[in-house]
């Protein structure tokens, strides 16, 4: 997906802290789990080949929306270590910097082709 933004990585019913654990169970709340928590089975970080990710291979514009530094937070408490796209929203680019998170511009072409073969899906090991 393009333009996801930092509401969307963490809902803003997770920010009521300012300690830098715990965020990451709460990471692609809206999108990782159904109105009764349970995993959508279709999200691609509740698939096992993808649970213990540490990098994350996303759209341009990742990050933007709000300034809020719970994002990358969430990102590291989940596992995230790298977040490679084409393009990020500033401050959230140097918010990841900040906190241990590698984000790294590549090419849209380089995106799809690390897409594709993700998309291939090893077993975990």
């Amino acid at each position: 997906m393009i333009n996801i933004d930092t509401d969307m990585l963490i809902p803003k019913q997770f920010l009521k802290t300012i300690k830098r654990t715990g965020l990451g169970q709460h990471l692609f709340s809206e999108m990782r789990f159904d109105d009764q928590g349970k995993e959508k089975p279709g999200f691609v970080l509740n698939q096992p080949a993808y649970r213990q990710s540490n990098i994350l291979i996303a759209g341009e514009n990742f990050g933007c929306g709000s300034s809020r530094e719970h994002a990358p937070w969430a990102l590291m408490d989940f596992g995230i270590r790298c977040v490679i796209a084409s393009s990020f929203a500033d401050i959230f680019y140097n918010n990841c910097f900040k906190n241990g998170i590698l984000p790294l511009i590549v090419p849209q072409q380089v995106v799809d082709t690390l897409m594709e073969d993700a998309g291939k899906a090893p077993t975990p090991a």
